[in-house]
């Protein structure tokens, strides 16, 4: 089956068109050497035409361009000696298009040499046609012309090596960047990116070290290529002057390059561990962020001494960016999901996570056939803090608030501020009413605890309603509905209480008078 002209490639079009333009050129001088009864034209013109329409259907129906390019090239040569030999030194000036076409239908080597062998005997057939002052020139210009043309293939070769790599480098980036665009893992980007990087630099070998949050170490980030031993041994080390290629990157925030590093001292602590990993050289470049702080360091190193060159070090400086890229939008997509599920006064869930949170817990406690409890809680009193002492003053009782009820409550459970003053706990895997009774006391006893504010102690207690899923409500809405409704009775009653919601009634379980 063939394929249809608009789906093949370029050197397939290429290839047909000179075919196909040859065949129609070339087939009006075989009709009238036919006319003219020129047996010998005759003859040239049918090898000539039906070689070269051969090569015609063979490319259209094969697609097999290298072997017909091949089989183009030999057909032209012998054609033009075959013209040459039978109707003189006429046909000599063909041979200029051929040496020329030579090289776009053949590898530069075998062009060479069918070039070499078609002047040869070109020559050979008509150095008795010419004169002494002609022929030498002739010789000349065939050698001129093949010399041209083999210096602009191997100049074309070059320059479509170099886009062919730079569309690699392209893809390479555009991969990255989707990965990047779809708010990938960088456990994911990273390898990918160093992969990159590993295929254009041969014998190359990346990794990626990120600073901790702190800023003063560096932690793998990814390293497929180099040994775990490696790997594990600098995790974790400390960014300073004179540590290493990656330490010294990270804290000068410029590129390190250390072409011998048995012979260089900021590795000497390293050396054993660097023999081991049979590691020779290496050069590490920074990554700085937009905001000019150092996020990490890419290292690349070689297992013999190198000193990399320039094309190499804009590479990198590429993939580096990259890597910035990547960092910094994971950052930013976590910046952005912290932002939008906790509070950012005390660093707790807020109703968008709480809500997320307490799905996950009644599927479980349906699967689990179990209770469990939710306690809305709401401070008394804080407005006078407000009014009295200044809002800076309430973020601090509020901030202290949220760490008491963290420390009241166990791993499993789960705190939230919903805004304001309430606050919400989702007590999971069910647990007793003896163990809810004993929790209720002991939020109510730290909560009513003074708060030491501009050498004042303030005092905020908390009202705190409790319902129970399934047997208090069937949904999240019912839920949270009762034990607000709770909550405001037990305001009612007196505050500094613990309430629970049963059968659409509150019963008062505790009250106690703040000092």
């Amino acid at each position: 089956m063939t394929v249809k002209f608009q789906h093949r490639t370029l050197e397939d079009k290429i290839l047909l068109a000179i075919t196909g333009a040859a065949t129609l050129v070339l087939s009006p001088f075989l009709v009238l050497s036919i006319l003219a009864g020129d047996i010998a034209n005759s003859l040239v013109d049918v090898v000539a035409v039906g070689g070269i329409f051969a090569i015609f259907l063979g490319v259209w129906f094969t697609s097999r361009i290298k072997l017909f390019s091949g089989i183009f090239a030999f057909v032209a040569q012998v054609t033009i000696l075959i013209g040459i030999h039978v109707k003189g030194a006429g046909l000599i000036y063909w041979v200029f298009p051929i040496i020329i076409a030579s090289f776009y239908l053949l590898p530069t080597l075998i062009a060479s040499l069918f070039n070499f062998v078609l002047i040869t005997i070109a020559c050979f057939l008509t150095f008795q046609q010419f004169d002494s002052f002609t022929f030498p020139r002739i010789i000349a210009s065939f050698v001129v012309t093949n010399l041209f043309s083999l210096i602009f293939s191997v100049f074309m070769q070059n320059k479509n090596r170099q886009l062919s790599n730079k569309d690699k480098v392209n893809q390479i980036h555009n991969n990255i960047l989707e990965l990047i665009a779809s708010s990938s893992k960088l456990s994911k980007i990273l390898p990918a990116i160093i992969n990159g990087i590993e295929n254009e630099i041969p014998n190359a070998l990346c990794s990626v070290l990120l600073v901790d949050k702190k800023g003063r170490r560096l932690l793998v980030g990814a390293a497929p290529s180099l040994p775990n031993y490696y790997n594990q041994a600098i995790d974790g080390l400390t960014i300073g002057h004179g540590i290493g290629a990656w330490a010294e990157a990270a804290f000068s925030s410029k590129r390190v390059v250390v072409p011998d590093i048995a012979s260089h001292p900021g590795w000497v602590d390293w050396t054993e561990l660097t023999q081991k990993a049979q590691l020779a050289s290496c050069w590490s470049e920074p990554i700085i962020g937009n905001n000019g702080k150092i996020l990490g360091s890419f290292v690349i190193y070689f297992r013999k001494q190198y000193s990399p060159k320039t094309e190499e070090f804009k590479l990198i400086e590429q993939f580096v960016n990259l890597t910035r890229i990547a960092i910094e939008r994971e950052k930013a997509d976590k910046l952005i999901w912290q932002q939008a599920n906790y509070d950012s006064l005390t660093y707790l869930p807020n109703r968008n996570l709480l809500y997320e949170h307490l799905a996950s817990a009644m599927t479980q406690a349906d699967r689990d056939k179990k209770e469990l409890a939710v306690a809305m809680l709401d401070l008394d009193k804080f407005k006078a803090v407000n009014d009295t002492l200044g809002h800076a003053a309430g973020d601090i009782v509020l901030v202290e608030c949220s760490k008491r009820i963290k420390g009241c409550i166990r791993k499993s459970d789960i705190a939230a501020r919903l805004g304001g003053d309430e606050f919400i706990i989702v007590l999971r895997d069910a647990i007793s009413p003896e163990d809810i009774e004993a929790l209720g006391r002991k939020l109510s006893d730290a909560l009513a605890k003074p708060y030491f504010i501009q050498d004042e102690s303030v005092y905020c207690t908390a009202s705190i309603g409790i319902a129970f899923y399934p047997s208090d409500a069937a949904d999240m809405d019912a839920l949270l509905k009762n034990a607000d409704q709770a909550m405001y009775k037990a305001k009612a009653r007196g505050r500094n209480s613990v309430h629970y919601f049963a059968s659409g009634s509150i019963q008062i379980t505790e009250e106690n008078n703040a000092p």
